[in-house]
């Protein structure tokens, strides 16, 4: 199954900590589950990959079925067309969105006739959320199907140029320490490269990135901007072109927000 990120059992935690209602963080562990599962899943699978009972997977999969959170074809789970409605009225409140827009726009044209891609990411979690997207004419479509929009916070560069700017602390309860300490090389890594990170091939081969964190007054990233290309190695250093011109759209990005 291609699961980016399972979230934790809620057997694993206390019941009603906090006074939550445990019905509503269930099913919140199950959508999270099936949002990382491109395929879907049958209801015996998610049962298995979430710790909950078969009985109450099926009950829920019939309430969220009913409000089409959830949609079911043949006996496998998938997103369903309602969770676009709360996503896309996040999205349309977003200054970070707007206000990044016109940035992306003139990157764009930096870029030229170059095969790329200028994204804006969000972290949300232990993931990171692609949530504006543009490319050059001459990009191929296969480059622009294949790139995913939702990663693992610690498993892509634009990723770790946000989890960078965390503290260890932050970082840590956010991946676990097991992952924590694996990311911390690459964490060591962009800080000594002035918050840059780079990606060779990690995603499709002879694909490179550019990232850099969006801080507002010096505070942990709310975003990055990354620029993915094919045979853009040689932009892949802090004194590139294309490096300053990534790191001064993020600046701009990040002082209207800290104006507003």
């Amino acid at each position: 199954m291609d699961i980016s990120s399972t979230p934790p059992s809620p057997a694993s935690h206390k019941e009603n900590a906090g006074g939550r209602v445990q019905v509503i963080d269930r099913s919140i562990v199950l959508l999270r589950t099936l949002a990382g599962l491109k395929h879907g899943a049958s209801a015996l699978d998610l049962a298995r990959l979430t710790g909950i009972d078969r009985t109450t997977i099926h009950r829920l999969l019939k309430t969220l079925t009913h409000w089409s959170l959830i949609e079911s074809q043949s006996g496998t789970y998938r997103l369903g067309p309602e969770s676009l409605i709360y996503s896309a009225a996040y999205l349309n409140r977003l200054n970070l969105r707007k206000i990044a827009l016109p940035y992306a726009i003139e990157l764009q044209r930096v870029i030229g006739e170059r095969q790329a891609i200028v994204s804006l990411s969000v972290p949300v979690g232990d993931q990171v959320v692609l949530i504006e997207r543009m490319w050059t004419p001459t990009t191929p479509l296969n480059v622009i199907v294949d790139l995913a929009d939702q990663f693992p916070i610690d498993g892509s560069p634009s990723g770790r140029a946000v989890l960078a700017t965390y503290s260890d602390a932050a970082a840590q309860a956010i991946l676990g320490e097991t992952r924590h300490a694996k990311a911390l090389p690459a964490l060591a890594l962009i800080r000594s490269e002035q918050d840059f990170a780079f990606g060779h091939g990690e995603f499709k081969p002879g694909l490179f990135s550019v990232a850099f964190p969006i801080r507002v007054e010096g505070a942990q990233a709310i975003g990055a901007v990354v620029v993915a290309g094919l045979d853009m190695e040689d932009e892949t250093h802090p004194a590139s072109s294309l490096a300053s011109h990534v790191r001064r759209a993020c600046e701009g990005i990040a002082a209207q927000l800290g104006n507003l």
